[in-house]
């Protein structure tokens, strides 16, 4: 049974809003292609979005008002299907790969002064499976890969964690 819209709202309680005249800091996106910031009133940021400012997000996570790129990027993480066993993948992508026997895997720096997670998801599809990853890239424990099990890996600072799971049962 689904849930009437008041009847979603009757399981919060309402403890603050804000006001027309409360102040917002915002990306500001320049002419010159650089960003600032800058506070603006609710007020303003509601004439600018029903004057059609959208803001949406760009094919590679970023914020983008009134079809400006800002240097800000969203907050979730995007999943991309490879099908390449030697790929360079994008830092805070997750990339996933169905049954593989082998993956060569580099990485595209990202961006500077921001945290570049490098995500990965996998099936191993043979007993002599392979992970070849740049050579500053770390362990906290050396994988003993399984197969038949879907690993997932994430790097961060050239530092790796993984974990693995069994194949689901039918």
């Amino acid at each position: 049974m689904a849930l009437t819209q008041a009847e979603v709202l009757e399981l919060f309680q309402q403890v603050a809003a804000i006001n027309n005249s409360d102040q917002l800091l915002m990306i500001k996106a320049n002419q010159n292609g650089s960003v600032s910031a800058a506070k603006i009133t609710a007020e303003l940021l509601r004439a600018y979005l029903n004057a059609g400012f959208a803001i949406t997000i760009d094919s590679e996570g970023y914020l983008c008002i009134g079809g400006v790129r800002t240097e800000t990027m969203a907050g979730s993480s995007q999943m991309v299907a490879q099908t390449d066993t030697t790929v360079s993948i994008q830092p805070n992508v997750l990339n996933v790969w169905g049954n593989v026997s082998s993956l060569a895997i580099s990485l595209v720096a990202g961006a500077q002064g921001g945290v570049n997670e490098y995500m990965l998801e996998f099936t191993v599809a043979s007993d002599n499976f392979t992970l070849s990853l740049p050579s500053s890239v770390r362990w906290s424990e050396e994988p003993e890969w399984v197969n038949g099990n879907t690993y997932q890996v994430s790097i961060e600072n050239n530092l790796a964690l993984y974990a693995g799971w069994e194949a689901a049962s039918t």
